[in-house]
């Protein structure tokens, strides 16, 4: 009888240890070959159609500043997704980390149309024309505290969080099973991480005149659509995460000892 139900105990531990193994995993095709497959259609599109690329592509209301739109507004359904989970709203420090996601997804995405003026074609008041240096009503270009430093912030996030952190989980697997291994970004998200890095280098190389072949017209706008892409892949496995300790029966994160 104790060996029966030692067996069954076993059992049950491997298979929710697999159960959380997978909430880590995206389909390759989404967290890999998409990823890839953009960029290479990116770095075309320049050396092919430089024209059709600067109109349509890299500048002003193109194709690129739309997904800058479209994407946090996609992480913004996330975030209340993971919202609406109880396991989520009854831990604080999961609240409050989502929370600030919901958030710092909704300014990205408002700023990008500055909050409704690039489709609604409003006016920008005299007094914000005279502290914004695009007369747009946004907050990015009136300091670069809500512009370059919020994105230095990310760019950090992405190369501590999306390379270095799942690379020294490799290492060291124990960091997946600590309190907060919750909040730790997942192997997936590692690809969209790395491109993003790449497509910084590139524009870095030309901008510093060591690089005759740039890769990318206005890299930085390739990189701020892979920035938006990690935080996206990041709260889907984030919520995969949650659902999989709730069907194994566990809170949102482990309790503290």
């Amino acid at each position: 009888m104790t060996d029966s139900s030692g067996i069954r105990s076993s059992g049950a531990e491997a298979q929710t240890t697999l159960r959380l193994q997978r909430a880590d995993e995206l389909p390759a095709w989404l967290a890999l070959w998409g990823p890839l497959a953009v960029a290479a259609a990116l770095a075309l599109a320049w050396h092919l159609a430089p024209r059709f690329y600067l109109d349509h592509i890299a500048y002003e209301d193109g194709a690129l500043e739309f997904t800058h739109f479209v994407i946090p507004v996609i992480s913004i359904a996330w975030c209340l997704r993971i919202l609406a989970l109880p396991e989520a709203r009854r831990d604080r420090l999961v609240l409050v980390w989502i929370v600030l996601g919901l958030l710092g997804s909704l300014y990205m995405a408002a700023e990008e149309i500055s909050w409704g003026q690039q489709y609604f074609q409003w006016l920008t008041p005299d007094e914000w024309q005279a502290v914004n240096d695009q007369g747009e009503t946004n907050l990015h270009n009136t300091s670069s505290w809500l512009d370059q430093k919020p994105r230095t912030v990310l760019e950090i996030g992405v190369v501590v969080g999306g390379i270095i952190i799942p690379l020294l989980a490799l290492w060291r697997p124990a960091l997946r099973a600590g309190r907060f291994a919750l909040f730790l970004p997942a192997l997936s998200c590692l690809p969209v991480a790395v491109i993003c890095e790449l497509v910084k280098f590139s524009g870095r190389l030309q901008s510093l005149g060591l690089l005759d072949w740039p890769v990318f017209e206005n890299a930085s706008e390739a990189q701020e659509l892979y920035i938006s892409l990690f935080i996206l892949f990041y709260l889907v496995v984030f919520r995969h995460r949650v659902l999989a300790r709730r069907a194994a029966g566990l809170p949102a994160r482990p309790a503290a000892l």
